[in-house]
């Protein structure tokens, strides 16, 4: 019989502890203390499937570049004073991504970002900037978005002083757009949050259905925002995403890209129209939420885009949509209910008993769902161990998985 491992927490807490000393004064083991650092991250690197994150391909060629500062501070249209920067690479990422999209090519604009919150923080920002203000500098605009919308959504309008309105879903998570007709104010203008790609179902929003509820309404002042971070890529690969309406769209490069740097993008259509400012301090415009953002993410993302290309990005997606199709069959063979939208990595099914919950990291909802997000990186293998400890929790409910698993 294999003993029980060790929780976490407990983990944790053995090497954190050591890890404080350093602020208490006391001795501590560096070595150590990194060491358990990367003993955690190895310890889950064979379950970690459930979140749309990890590295794909062989970054190695960037290796030069991790034990410099990269600093892509301002524009992404100038280079700031020194050659600590990646701003080329950017420009050319940029580039690429608003071509994909289908924005005109002589009137956008974009910035990296330091992922898909701070994307999102940058189109909503945009939006806010749009419209006027009452005398009493809050914005006319009111903002929509659904109940699956990424929780940055809500935290980001928060923080931009912007009045929000929650939209619900239908079941399999795309915006009920019927409600938005509901609770659109005809009177003010509109910011709609649409996503491709939902946290957990990766469900899609029609923008085309949201350009009409808001002509419906009569609402001519308008700005709608995608938050892309999973999903928008591989579907424009697919000539999938409908991006015609579509005013600014962000994305998470650590992602379906696979950047092993936290990092992403954000790109939108009339340039004119975005807050600029001339800074002597750096020789740039500062059009960007953010002031310095690390080179080194865009140029992995570059990298990533540049070394696969098109054709092996869509080949990337397919055989993850050809996996999860796989798991939704595995998980259904053992007579645990599964699905996904056709296009998605994502593949949803009822919240597993506690068993298995305390020793596979999953993703879940507060209405009993949870997930499997098969990503460039995820194996069949993977996927198998994890149906086949599901079966055995199934099957034997009574007793813990450790102890069947190695009988």
């Amino acid at each position: 019989m294999t003993a029980a491992p060790q929780d976490p927490a407990d983990q944790d807490i053995t090497w954190l502890d050591k890890a404080a000393s350093l602020i208490s004064g006391r001795p501590v083991n560096v070595d150590e203390v990194l060491g358990a650092t990367l003993a955690q991250r190895d310890g889950e690197a064979d379950r970690h499937m459930f979140f749309p994150t990890g590295p794909v391909g062989d970054f190695h060629a960037l290796r030069p570049f991790q034990d410099t500062l990269w600093n892509n501070i301002g524009s992404a249209a100038s280079n700031p004073p020194g050659g600590n920067h990646t701003k080329s690479l950017e420009r050319a990422l940029l580039a690429w991504t608003a071509r994909l999209f289908g924005l005109p090519s002589d009137d956008w604009w974009g910035n990296a970002t330091t992922g898909g919150t701070a994307g999102n923080r940058a189109g909503l920002l945009t939006a806010r900037d749009r419209f006027p203000r009452t005398p009493h500098g809050m914005t006319t605009a009111v903002a929509y978005y659904s109940e699956t919308a990424h929780y940055s959504i809500p935290k980001m309008l928060h923080e931009l002083n912007i009045p929000g309105v929650r939209i619900r879903a239908d079941a399999y998570g795309e915006m009920d757009y019927d409600q938005l007709a509901q609770r659109i104010r005809p009177d003010a203008p509109a910011i709609v949050t649409v996503t491709a790609g939902t946290t957990m179902t990766e469900a899609v929003d029609d923008p085309n259905k949201v350009n009409a509820v808001l002509a419906g309404a009569g609402i001519t002042e308008k700005y709608v925002h995608c938050d892309g971070a999973l999903s928008a890529i591989p579907l424009a690969l697919d000539e999938a995403l409908t991006t015609d309406g579509i005013d600014s769209i962000s994305l998470s490069g650590y992602k379906f890209l696979g950047t092993p740097r936290v990092g992403g993008l954000i790109v939108g259509r009339n340039a004119a129209a975005r807050r600029s400012e001339h800074i002597s301090y750096i020789a740039s415009i500062d059009d960007t939420p953010a002031g310095s953002i690390d080179g080194l993410p865009a140029a992995m993302m570059w990298y990533a885009v540049a070394t696969q290309g098109e054709a092996g990005l869509r080949a990337q997606a397919h055989a993850s949509r050809r996996l999860a199709a796989y798991t939704v069959n595995r998980l259904n063979m053992i007579g645990w209910p599964a699905w996904r939208h056709p296009w998605a990595f994502t593949v949803v099914f009822p919240t597993p008993p506690p068993t298995i919950q305390q020793h596979w990291p999953l993703a879940t909802d507060a209405e009993g769902q949870s997930h499997l997000v098969c990503m460039p990186r995820t194996t069949r293998d993977q996927v198998d161990a994890f149906v086949t400890a599901m079966d055995i929790a199934t099957r034997y409910p009574a007793n813990p998985w450790q102890d069947r698993a190695s009988a």
